[in-house]
């Protein structure tokens, strides 16, 4: 149960990377979508192999289950409070699903093989 918290917590963290870096465009007027969509993405993606490096985990199926959770943190986080100031049409953004999405095998490339 411990380890799960740990989990789940560790997925509130990445996404409050991705929270605080697109307050900080806002903050500061930042017209580029692009440059901010992309650096978020980026910034997510840096935090979610640094995590999962971070675990020390041998197995990808692990390391799948605990990624699939962190997806879900997000996603929860994102419909309770990211919602609250864009909308939900939040959700109808590309780089929100890409982002998602590419967590997946950046932290599946995080998994450190044993050689035998």
């Amino acid at each position: 149960m411990k380890k799960y918290l740990k989990i789940i917590g560790i997925g509130a963290i990445i996404w409050s990377v991705a929270f605080v870096v697109a307050c900080v465009f806002v903050g500061f007027k930042v017209s580029s979508e692009l440059l901010m969509q992309g650096i978020t993405t980026l910034a997510v993606l840096t935090a979610t192999f640094l995590f999962a490096r971070s675990l020390n985990v041998s197995g990808k199926a692990e390391m799948l289950k605990y990624v699939l959770i962190w997806i879900l943190v997000g996603l929860t986080l994102d419909a309770i409070i990211t919602t609250r100031f864009a909308g939900w049409e939040f959700f109808l953004t590309w780089h929100i699903w890409v982002s998602y999405a590419l967590s997946i095998p950046v932290s599946l490339l995080a998994v450190k093989v044993e050689k035998k």
